[in-house]
């Protein structure tokens, strides 16, 4: 996985999970793709020109408040991730934050690694690779209240329902994830997704997700 600044391993799944961060000269076409795909544009509202994203794409990569990541399973790129920081961030405006509060905004670009399978482990991998950042106690998401598919996902993922709030583009939930009850659920080996439970119990915890 050349490049990969973070990468963790799903031993459920036998799929590995790596981010590197994003590339204007090598991501821009995957990055027009992705935000071009109908069941992305409903919820980004970016379905614009190629020139408009390239454009929105190096205003976004100027911004200092935020990293933008590829996600990468396997090697392949499938996924763009975004993390800042919350008291730099627009959003701060309307919530309460603690100093070293971050969000995350996602999407899985590749229709084929689109759902319960990839997207859950990706958001959880991208989790992880924020709380490396060892100041960071809580990961907040903000999801529009209408997209039932990101609710559940973040809620499989530790974040929990905080408030609703109406934002100018949209309402979002606002949804948080605390580090501890993150890391009794995730391992805390770099390397590794999940935790380890014994055999009978990982069955069944697995048939659950």
């Amino acid at each position: 996985m050349s490049h990969a600044e973070f990468e963790v391993f799903n031993h459920r799944t036998n799929n590995y999970y790596a981010f590197r961060r994003l590339s204007f000269e090598q991501d821009v076409d995957l990055y027009c793709r992705w935000m071009q795909q109908p069941y992305v544009a409903q919820w980004w509202g970016l379905n614009l020109s190629r020139a408009d994203l390239a454009q929105k794409l190096l205003a976004e990569l100027e911004d200092t408040h935020q990293e933008l990541f590829i996600g990468l399973i396997n090697g392949r790129p499938v996924s763009y991730f975004e993390k800042y920081w919350l008291h730099a961030d627009a959003l701060g405006h309307f919530i309460h934050h603690e100093p070293f509060d971050q969000g995350l905004h996602f999407l899985i670009g590749e229709p084929t690694y689109f759902g319960r399978l990839h997207t859950s482990s990706s958001i959880a991998a991208f989790t992880k690779l924020i709380f490396t950042e060892k100041r960071t106690q809580r990961v907040i998401g903000e999801p529009d209240i209408r997209n039932k598919a990101a609710l559940l996902y973040a809620e499989a993922n530790c974040f929990v329902q905080r408030e609703i709030v109406t934002l100018p583009e949209r309402t979002s939930a606002i949804m948080v994830c605390e580090r501890e009850q993150f890391f009794s659920r995730f391992a805390k080996e770099e390397t590794q997704l999940y935790r380890r439970f014994p055999a009978a119990n990982e069955a069944s915890f697995s048939a659950n997700l």
